[in-house]
C-alpha cells in the first residue's frame, strides 16, 4: 500500500471519528479516478478545516457508526418509511389535504400525459409548460414516509413551490407527488421517470446535508456534493445526466451547479467527478448500470 493511500485512510478515519463521514462513500467514489489518493486527501483536509463546526450537526441524522471501507451499512437500510420532515424542525405544520388526487396522476400516466403537478395541485401540468424536478433522496424525509404517495407536508411543499416561482416554473415534478400507488401505472411511471428531469426548466438538488453548509466556494461546494447521500443513489445519478439546469440548495443559497460551481472550479478532483457524471449520455437505468460502482 503507498504512503498516498495510507494517508489518506488516516484521514478518512479522522473524519469518520470526528464527523461522521462514511468511509465506504469517500473511498468509492475517489477509486473511480486515476491518481486521486493525494488530491483528494488534501480537498478532505481542507473541507474538515472550512467546515469543523458545521460538520457534526450536519451529518447528525445520518448513522455511518457500523460503515467500514468495503461497506456502507447505513445505505443498506429501508428509508421507504422514513417520516416526512417539515420545512424548519420546529415548525407546526400539517398535511395538504385534497391535492394530487390518484385519479388525475392514474389518468395522466395511462394517457402518457406529464405527470408534473400545476402550483395550486389540483391538475398535472400541460405540455409544454415549464416545471421544476426535485431531485433528493428519501433518507433525508422528503419522500412519502408512511402516508404513501400524493401526501405532503404544508410547509414542504410550500418551501419547494417559492422555489419554483422564482426560476419561473409553473409546476412540480416531485415523486412523492407524481407517482401513483397503483401497481401497473407505477411501473409504467418509473420506467419513464429520468424523462421528467429532461424536459424540466430546471432540476433542484436538495439534500440535507448541503442544506446544512453554507456555499463558500466552487472547490468546497464541489466536495460537500461528492460527500453528500444524493451523489451516492443511481437514481440521482440518472437524474443529474438527464438535467438540462441544475440547482443546488445549500445553507445560505441556491447556486447553478454549472456556472457557480463546476465551471469554476476546472482543476478540482472532486468537480471532475460530478463533471464526468454531469456529461454522461445516458438513456436510461440500463446505461446507467456501467456508472453504479460507487453508488447504492
Amino acid at each position: 500500500m503507498s504512503y498516498n493511500v495510507i494517508k489518506l485512510r488516516e484521514e478518512i478515519e479522522r473524519g469518520t471519528e470526528k464527523y461522521g463521514f462514511c468511509p465506504n462513500r469517500i473511498w468509492q467514489v475517489g477509486s473511480q479516478l486515476k491518481g486521486w489518493e493525494d488530491d483528494l486527501c488534501g480537498l478532505l483536509e481542507a473541507f474538515s478545516r472550512t467546515f469543523s463546526h458545521m460538520l457534526p450537526a450536519a451529518m447528525i441524522h445520518e448513522d455511518h457508526s457500523s460503515c467500514t471501507f468495503d461497506y456502507c451499512e447505513f445505505s443498506s437500510r429501508n428509508f421507504t418509511a422514513v417520516q416526512q420532515k417539515r420545512h424548519k424542525d420546529n415548525s407546526i405544520c400539517f398535511p395538504f389535504r385534497g391535492r394530487f388526487r390518484e385519479d388525475v396522476l392514474l389518468k395522466a400516466v395511462n394517457l402518457e400525459l406529464p405527470t408534473a403537478w400545476a402550483l395550486d395541485g389540483e391538475a398535472c401540468l400541460e405540455r409544454p409548460r415549464p416545471y421544476m424536478a426535485i431531485s433528493h433522496v428519501w433518507s433525508d424525509g422528503t419522500g412519502a414516509g408512511p402516508w404513501g404517495s400524493g401526501h405532503v407536508n404544508e410547509c414542504l411543499y410550500e418551501y419547494f413551490k417559492k422555489i419554483a416561482n422564482n426560476f419561473d416554473c409553473e409546476g412540480i415534478w416531485w415523486d412523492t407527488i407524481c407517482i401513483p400507488q397503483d401497481k401497473v401505472a407505477r411501473g409504467k411511471a418509473l420506467s419513464t421517470m429520468h424523462l421528467n428531469y429532461q424536459y424540466a426548466r430546471i432540476t433542484l438538488v436538495h439534500d440535507r446535508f448541503l442544506r446544512s453548509l453554507p456555499f463558500v466556494d466552487p472547490k468546497m461546494a464541489s466536495m460537500a456534493i461528492i460527500l453528500s447521500s444524493w451523489f451516492t443513489r443511481g437514481w440521482t445519478a440518472l437524474e443529474l445526466a438527464k438535467s438540462r439546469k441544475v440547482k443546488v440548495v445549500f445553507k445560505d443559497s441556491i447556486k447553478d451547479l454549472d456556472e457557480d460551481i463546476l465551471n469554476k472550479a476546472e482543476n478540482n478532483i472532486a468537480a471532475g467527478m460530478i463533471r464526468g457524471l454531469r456529461n454522461e449520455n445516458l438513456s436510461g437505468i440500463e446505461d446507467l448500470l456501467r456508472t453504479l460502482g460507487p453508488r447504492y
